[in-house]
C-alpha cells in the first residue's frame, strides 16, 4: 500500500517547523535505542525529570501538524518508549526520515 504524497504534508510554518525541531533535538539527547517497527521506527528514552511531560507535549503538537503519523507512548522504572508509525510504506519512509536526526544524533554518542 503506498500513501498517496499530499496525504504526508506537516502544516507548520518553516519558523514552526524548525522550533519544533529544536524541541525534538532536545529530547533526543535522551535517546537510548531505536528500532525499525513495522510503520515507522520505536526509541527508547532514558529516565528524566520532565521528559515524559516534555514527550507528551510533542506528541500533542505532532498530532495537530502532522495527523498521518501515530504516536504511542510507554513509561517503566527504565525510561521511556515511543512508537512513531503511518501506514503505508511511503508513510513508513516519512516517519524514518522525518526522525532520522534523533536516531542519528544516538549513534553519534557511540563513536
Amino acid at each position: 500500500m503506498t500513501v498517496p504524497d499530499s496525504d504526508l504534508v506537516c502544516s507548520l510554518t518553516a519558523t514552526d517547523y524548525r522550533d519544533r525541531q529544536a524541541a525534538w533535538r532536545t529530547v533526543g539527547k535522551y535517546v537510548t535505542a531505536s528500532t525499525a517497527v513495522p510503520g515507522g521506527l520505536r526509541m527508547s528514552f532514558a529516565p528524566a525529570r520532565g521528559l515524559a511531560d516534555s514527550l507528551t507535549e510533542l506528541v500533542r503538537l505532532e498530532g495537530e501538524c502532522c495527523a498521518w503519523m501515530a504516536f504511542a507512548l510507554s513509561e517503566s522504572p527504565d525510561g521511556i518508549g515511543l512508537s512513531i508509525t503511518a501506514n503505508g510504506v511511503d508513510g513508513e519512509r516519512a516517519v524514518r526520515e522525518t526522525f532520522a536526526p534523533l536516531v542519528g544524533s544516538l549513534e553519534q554518542t557511540r563513536s
